[in-house]
């Protein structure tokens, strides 16, 4: 049996295909920070078929939507925007 696993980018919802220049992306905790600072951590990785069904990975389809969840994490600390394409809400909401 063959499943049939598609992937979205979690900024603007682009479907991934078998040529894209995909990245993933996850927020962790920082186990020991200064006080006023961030307490997580942003960790972009290069795509990796195996680990890319982690739920706990943010997919993102290349380098502008990277840099777009690198500002927005800098910005507010979280990836998610009140702007999200139709259909990608669900998708980041579930690893919030």
């Amino acid at each position: 049996m063959v499943w049939d696993v598609s992937f979205t980018c979690d900024i603007c919802g682009r479907k991934k295909l078998e040529s894209n220049h995909w990245w993933m992306l996850v927020l962790g905790d920082v186990p020991c920070f200064e006080e006023g600072q961030p307490r997580q951590r942003f960790t972009l990785m290069p795509w990796n078929k195996t680990e890319s069904g982690n739920t706990q990975f943010y997919h993102l389809c290349g380098q502008g939507c990277a840099m777009q969840a690198m500002e927005r994490f800098m910005n507010h600390g979280t990836i998610v925007s009140d702007r999200l394409p139709q259909g990608a809400e669900a998708a980041v909401s579930n690893r919030v």
